[in-house]
Parts: structure tokens; C-alpha cells; sequence
């Protein structure tokens, strides 16, 4: 079960695993809506069922359950956590939670009890990296009698589709040539992503690449869609004066994500927070050299091997300093490219499919 109906880090993860699983696994999705996930499972020939978040979500969820007589369920994010676990209960079906996201220290009201309960009683517990997994210890959902279920397992990506990409239509569309440097980032637009910063880092670029042209890929995604209107505004509003105007392209949303990396000198990613940042992986892939914050997971995704310039602040002076060394020493840019190429075959989706379905099937087996 997946709570968003959008199609970015964890949706996209999971496709990416799902598509490599045995045969002997047969998925059906659940999600909340149509959009771009139910798209992408209706090319793929993925079964699903749309649940609405109203007052009768749980009776439709177990009849669900029922009349498809899952074995396991399975929640992608931690929003449809509680919402499996309270169909478990009704169902007695056993389920894993997949933790995508780090766990604040504090909870709001009762929520750490709930998360409590949530974790208590799955019968597997995934998190993606090191970084959620300690944070869930410091929140205090997780306990001793725990260790027995959990499972690390980052996300994974099947690389083949991020060797190579169309660079010359990207750059025709954009008008550009293939010798201008070419700096984005990719992602839901939202301030824990950190557009804010790298258009401050863009403005001071200016005076350091003239020629330098800069992409945001993403739009707002369904959470706190209205609210996140003013940002995107803001982030407009910005490229509307010099020095970015006529600089900055809003790609919005994009399925074209290996040809638009292919096209790039370098990928900014000045997140505040990120319990991994799977997108990081595709660009690696791509051989395209990364300046990224030093936040929670990112360092434990992109390694320490070259493949990325880790900052180890928000301020984005630090970011465009990284931008032109990156740029204009083209010996240094090739070593990072081949450091960020050999960085993800760590992240091949086959093995860790393998490694997924072993935590499916010890969760199946295991007596709740």
C-alpha cells in the first residue's frame, strides 16, 4: 500500500524492485488515487485498487484483503504504516512496514505511541539506510525484541536504464550547447528538498559562469499541495529578476529523468533533510557529478569515494564554490563520473530484490 498517488522517490523505488521480484510474488497495489503511479502501473500491467482516504478506507482495505486472499501486506511509506497495520489486525494478515523517511526526535501528541504499536506488531521492519534506522532508536519506536525483524536494505535502481541518455535533445529543447555548463536538480518542489538554496547558489554562479544554465525537475506533490503553492511562487519569483532571468527552466514534472541527467554537468542536491535520496543513484549512474548536503543519509548514499562533494552546510556561497571547481577542472569531473558509475552498482535492483524478498518471506513465516 502506497498513501500518495505521485510517482517520485519511494514510488518509484519500490516499481524498481517490484519489476525483478520471483515470479512466485504476484503484487497488487493499493493507492489513494489516480495520477502518475496508477499510469505507471497500468504500463507496467500491475494490478490495483484506488482506496480513498474517507471514513470507509479500512472496510474497503480488508475487503481487499479478502477477496485477493493476500499472504503479506506491505506498506511503502511511513504515512500507510498505520493504516496496513490497523487492516492486519482485522485480517490477521501479517505485514512490513518500509521506512523511507527519518523519524523526528519528538513526536506530536500520541504519535509515538502509534508508532510504538505500528512496529510492534509488523512482522518485518525494511529501512533504507543506517540514517532511518537510527532514528526510529532515538525516537523511541524501536526496541531490542525488534532486531530479530529488521532489515537494511537501500533502495535500488536498475542501472541499465541510467548508463546513457538523449544529452542533444535536452539541450535542443533548452536552446543551449553542448559546451554550456548545465547545473540541476531533481525533485518534489519543498523546502526539505533545498530548490531555495541552489537558486541562491545559481545567482552567485552567475559572476563565475556566464554561459551556466541552470534546471529544476519536479512540481508540488500531493502533500500539502496548497500550502506549497507560495513556495513554488517564490522560486518563480526569483527567476523573474536578474541574475537568473532567462537562466533558470522549470521542467516540472518529467518521465524523461535519464535524458534530462545525461544533459547535465552537475546535480545539486542542498537538502536540510534525506534518509537517502534515491534520485542521488540515478545520477551516479548517469556519471554525473554531485554537490550534496551532509544531511542524515545522503553521505550514506553517495559514499565518500569522489563521487560526491559533501558540504557541510546550508549556505549556498558553499555550494556554488563546490559548482565552479567541479566545472571548470575537467580532470576532476571525469574522476568523479567514474567514481559516481562504480558508487551505483552498489544499488543494482536485482540482488537487492532478492534481499527484499528474503525479509518477505521470514515475515510470512514468522507467527504474530
Amino acid at each position: 500500500m502506497s498513501a500518495f498517488g505521485d510517482l517520485y522517490g519511494a514510488e518509484r523505488s519500490l516499481l524498481e524492485v517490484v519489476d525483478v521480484l520471483s515470479p512466485v510474488w504476484k503484487p497488487r497495489f493499493v493507492i489513494p488515487s489516480t495520477g502518475p503511479f496508477s499510469a505507471a502501473l497500468e504500463c507496467a500491467k500491475y494490478p490495483f485498487d484506488v482506496v480513498r482516504f474517507d471514513n470507509d478506507w479500512l472496510a474497503q482495505l480488508t475487503r481487499i484483503i479478502g477477496t485477493h486472499r493476500a499472504d503479506l501486506l506491505h506498506a511503502n511509506t511511513v504515512t500507510a504504516a498505520p493504516l496496513v497495520a490497523a487492516a492486519s489486525r482485522i485480517t490477521d494478515v501479517p505485514y512490513v512496514v518500509h521506512l523511507r523517511t527519518t523519524f523526528p526526535e519528538k513526536f506530536p501528541g500520541k504519535r509515538d505511541e502509534l508508532w510504538r504499536r505500528t512496529l510492534r506488531d509488523a512482522s518485518g521492519i525494511i529501512f533504507i539506510s543506517r540514517a532511518v534506522h537510527d532514528s526510529a532508536w532515538t525516537a523511541g519506536v524501536l526496541s531490542p525484541e525488534h532486531r530479530d525483524r529488521i532489515w537494511l536494505i537501500p533502495s535500488a535502481r536498475r542501472l541499465s536504464k541510467y548508463r546513457h541518455g538523449d544529452r542533444a535533445r535536452i539541450r535542443a529543447e533548452l536552446g543551449i550547447t553542448d559546451d554550456a555548463p548545465l547545473i540541476g536538480m531533481v525533485g518534489r518542489l519543498n523546502p526539505s528538498k533545498g530548490q531555495h538554496i541552489f537558486l541562491r547558489a545559481a545567482a552567485l554562479l552567475a559572476k563565475h559562469l556566464p554561459s551556466a544554465r541552470f534546471v529544476l525537475v519536479g512540481d508540488l506533490g500531493e502533500l500539502m499541495k496548497d500550502r506549497l503553492q507560495t513556495y513554488r511562487d517564490l522560486l518563480k519569483r526569483w527567476c523573474e529578476e536578474p541574475p537568473l532571468k532567462d537562466r533558470v527552466t522549470f521542467f516540472g514534472y518529467r518521465t524523461d529523468i535519464p535524458d534530462i541527467l545525461s544533459a547535465l554537468d552537475c546535480f545539486v542536491h542542498p537538502s536540510p533533510r534525506g534518509a537517502f535520496e534515491s534520485v542521488l543513484i540515478e545520477a551516479m549512474a548517469m556519471g554525473v557529478p554531485l554537490v550534496v548536503s551532509s544531511a542524515e543519509g545522503i553521505p550514506e548514499c553517495v559514499g565518500r569515494d569522489g563521487a560526491a562533494e559533501i558540504i557541510n552546510s546550508l549556505e549556498p556561497a558553499d555550494y556554488a564554490n563546490a559548482i565552479v571547481r567541479i566545472i571548470r577542472d575537467r580532470e576532476r569531473h571525469a574522476s568523479m563520473s567514474q567514481a559516481g558509475r562504480e558508487r551505483a552498482n552498489l544499488y543494482e535492483a536485482v540482488p537487492l530484490a532478492r534481499q527484499t524478498e528474503s525479509a518477505f518471506e521470514a515475515a510470512c513465516l514468522r507467527l504474530n
